[in-house]
């Protein structure tokens, strides 16, 4: 399918572990990629000038564009994959369909459009997907595509149940996640059981401004926060040291985000505030308890519970690979 071809791939973090593992499957198949953020810069300051100044002129982030269609003057393209594109306008999208005219453009959404404001560049693309049922449903140019598991998460070691932790988190704060979080902690104590939390600001900006303007978010200290984000071997042994993972999604967010995709590739317990959940072909309600955000209770007996498997062609069905064929198919 890709054997011969040339792929230009923007994607979050560019050649960090999303890109990097995508950059290999591409290439397993005989393909030649180059790899570039889907913004110019990943740093708390480079994000909020990005978001600010997409709002106001489009030439701060063409700038990077055109830096890049003139890294590769000389490539002729025949895909343009672009993961997420928060910081895309239209205009950016038609300079490079001027540079790579025989691409085949294609855009990938993983996260809702209310998020990201996406929406206006969509019809640019020659083919769009979304992790994201909901806005899928609202819009005919939309496709679905739910994200995908690494290998890594398939190669987890499957440890003796019962020696295992409880319960881990491992997201960023934002909107009431911190104070579900506490509540969550408090019944699990009171309960007999426990969870390991990482929980982060993308920089102390961001917590100084969430303490400023939110004044539900009363910490008592910030050192109960992380500033920097985990490789993915560090992810990966605390997958492999628990039973389960807690996923408390954005309120305004109907998908199903990459963590719990990990967890059933890694075969390992999710407890979720996502009630869309149910409506996916890997739910078993065995292995994935939903609850309730605003009174959060977690029952002992699922966690004790064993992982009961899914059937392998649900499973293979979420990979990387599986992703990478939809994509470009």
């Amino acid at each position: 399918m890709l054997k011969d071809k040339k792929v230009l791939l923007f994607v979050p973090g560019g050649q960090g572990i999303y890109g990097t593992e995508i950059k290999k499957k591409i290439e397993n198949q005989g393909a030649f990629i180059k790899v570039y953020n889907e913004r110019p810069s990943s740093s708390v300051i480079g994000k909020i000038f990005t978001r600010v100044s997409k709002n106001i002129s489009d030439i701060p982030f063409n700038t990077y564009i055109n830096k890049i269609i003139h890294e590769n003057r000389n490539i002729k393209f025949d895909y343009l994959l672009v993961i997420r594109a928060e910081s895309f306008h239209p205009s950016s999208i038609k300079l490079l369909r001027h540079a790579f005219p025989n691409a085949k453009f294609i855009l990938y959404l993983w996260d809702s459009i209310n998020n990201t404001d996406t929406k206006k560049i969509i019809p640019y693309f020659d083919k769009a997907f979304s992790y994201d049922p909901f806005d899928v449903s609202n819009n005919s140019l939309l496709q679905y595509r739910p994200t995908f598991y690494l290998d890594q998460y398939r190669n987890i070691t499957q440890n003796n149940f019962n020696n295992l932790s409880d319960i881990f988190f491992i997201g960023t704060i934002h909107s009431d996640r911190y104070m579900i979080l506490q509540s969550i902690n408090k019944s699990l104590f009171e309960n007999g059981m426990s969870m390991y939390t990482y929980m982060f600001f993308p920089g102390k900006i961001m917590f100084y401004k969430k303490y400023l303007f939110d004044s539900k978010f009363r910490p008592k200290n910030i050192t109960e926060f992380n500033f920097i984000i985990l490789d993915l071997e560090q992810t990966l042994h605390i997958v492999s040291t628990h039973r389960a993972s807690l996923d408390i999604q954005h309120p305004v967010q109907t998908g199903l985000t990459l963590r719990p995709i990990e967890m059933l590739g890694a075969r390992r317990k999710l407890i979720t505030t996502n009630k869309n959940i149910k409506n996916y072909d890997f739910y078993d309600e065995n292995n994935i308890l939903i609850i309730d955000r605003n009174s959060p209770v977690i029952d002992k007996e699922f966690l004790y519970t064993p992982y009961n498997p899914v059937k392998s062609y649900i499973y293979s069905k979420y990979s990387l690979q599986s992703w990478v064929y939809d994509i470009f198919s």
